[in-house]
């Protein structure tokens, strides 16, 4: 009888790292370290935040204000977030907020925008080689300093890092930081490209303009930074509906125009993850756009405003992907979700398809917000109102006709010169000649 032999199978850390942070973007990777920020920031909400109800209670209460704020600092030679959130207990990141995935006793019951449990070790992982994370909380908190590139050739198993407990800090102290520096050369360049800071800010203010308006003030190098307002007219279609642990919000109508005009970065559907942006103005056939169900999305298409909410206790039953800044196109959920958006949405695309006949448009651009009705909701709102449909103005009967018909060349000619016009156009001559036999043969005056 031959003999079993184990087969070494155990991870290699350099592997494990390039194969978590190389599909991930510096944008998606800073927003991951925000996320968690945030989500500590909703503790105290939790129970209240398990519907898209839920959201719409919560978000449109006075009696809550931002209470937490988040710092955003990029250098040139290092990264730092910090936030005002309450902090980390030194059990909690002994036992699981460094777990690469999160154990099934892990739970999820506190959890809004922490997924799989790689968010912020994938994040400091793609900045740079040193770590430095400080929590201090009311029961005790932590230091971390981590060298990555020592850590990497560690072999040693399983796999930890080195935390040294803090004494219980005064509540008005708590709160998390991280520092991480050697930054990696790629990133050092899009750092000081010129133009990151403002795609980040620009990213912050479409993926938490909910979280901005209630929970967390956001600063990214001192200057905050303000939510992105999305709002649409009370005239559009609203429908719900529940996916196992998941309820899913979907509205459709015609949007508020910036600056006087419809733009195409306020176009499309965006769609929410427990009130987080994945996914802003897509006009894709990743929502519908080209397929059976909606056309092609054209310049004509630009005042179309539709978005989806899925709100779930379990951020795993949501239909985004472990960046966050993507949909799980073969999730049964966003499949059903697709289906409830093309039907939400055909109303509104063929309204506005209709606006153009032959001879141009037929309903102007300022007219447009007489048909998205008099009052602006939030997207939100509108998404958790009552079931309701978008309501196409009833077309007025045409008043007027084309009439058209051949003639000899000759004889048009022959009319142009006896009226002593012999420049006259044909078309001239035929609506002349229409004008004289409706005053003397049918008595119109």
């Amino acid at each position: 009888m031959n003999k079993t032999i184990a087969a070494d199978a155990s991870p290699e850390k350099r592997l494990f790292i390039s194969l978590l942070t190389r599909d991930i973007t510096l944008v998606a990777a800073l927003l991951d370290l925000i996320d968690n920020s945030i989500n500590a920031s909703l503790e105290p909400y939790s129970s209240q935040l398990r519907s898209a109800d839920d959201y719409l209670s919560v978000f449109g209460s006075e009696d809550i204000k931002p209470q937490v704020k988040i710092w955003l600092n990029i250098g040139p030679d290092k990264v730092e977030i910090k936030d005002s959130a309450g902090g980390i207990t030194a059990k909690t990141a002994a036992e699981s907020v460094f777990k690469f995935g999160r154990g099934t006793e892990d739970g999820h019951e506190r959890d809004r925008l922490s997924v799989y449990g790689i968010g912020l070790k994938r994040a400091i992982f793609k900045l740079g080689n040193k770590i430095v994370m400080r929590s201090e909380h009311v029961e005790g908190g932590f230091d971390l300093k981590l060298d990555v590139a020592k850590w990497a050739s560690d072999t040693a198993q399983p796999w930890t890092f080195n935390i040294s407990p803090r004494p219980p800090a005064n509540p008005k102290d708590c709160g998390t930081s991280i520092i991480v520096s050697e930054l990696y050369p790629d990133i050092e360049r899009r750092l000081g490209d010129g133009v990151f800071e403002g795609q980040l800010s620009d990213s912050i203010s479409r993926t938490y303009a909910y979280y901005m308006a209630k929970f967390v003030d956001i600063f990214v190098n001192t200057e905050a930074v303000a939510g992105v307002s999305i709002e649409v007219g009370d005239n559009h279609t609203s429908e719900n509906f529940k996916f196992e642990k998941v309820t899913c919000a979907i509205t459709a109508g015609i949007g508020v125009p910036l600056a006087g005009a419809y733009r195409d970065k306020s176009s499309g559907w965006f769609v929410f993850c427990n009130g987080r942006a994945v996914i802003s103005a897509d006009k894709t056939a990743l929502t519908g756009w080209g397929g059976s169900g909606l056309p092609i999305f054209q310049p004509k298409h630009r005042p179309f405003l539709g978005t989806v909410f899925f709100v779930s206790e379990d951020p795993e039953e949501l239909p985004w992907t472990t960046t966050k800044s993507g949909i799980n196109e073969d999730s049964a959920l966003w499949q059903t979700a697709k289906r409830h958006m093309t039907t939400a949405g055909r109303v509104v695309v063929s309204f506005l398809d209709g606006r153009y006949s032959d001879e141009g448009t037929e309903i102007a651009s300022k007219d447009l917000q007489n048909v998205s009705g008099e009052t602006r909701v939030s997207v939100l709102s509108a998404a958790v109102s009552q079931a309701r449909s978008f309501k196409a103005p009833i077309r007025p009967a045409p008043t007027t006709i084309r009439v058209q018909y051949d003639a000899q060349v000759d004889e048009v000619k022959k009319i142009a010169k006896y009226l002593r016009r012999p420049s006259m156009s044909g078309s001239d001559v035929g609506r002349h000649t229409f004008q004289h036999f409706l005053r003397n043969e049918a008595g119109e005056e």
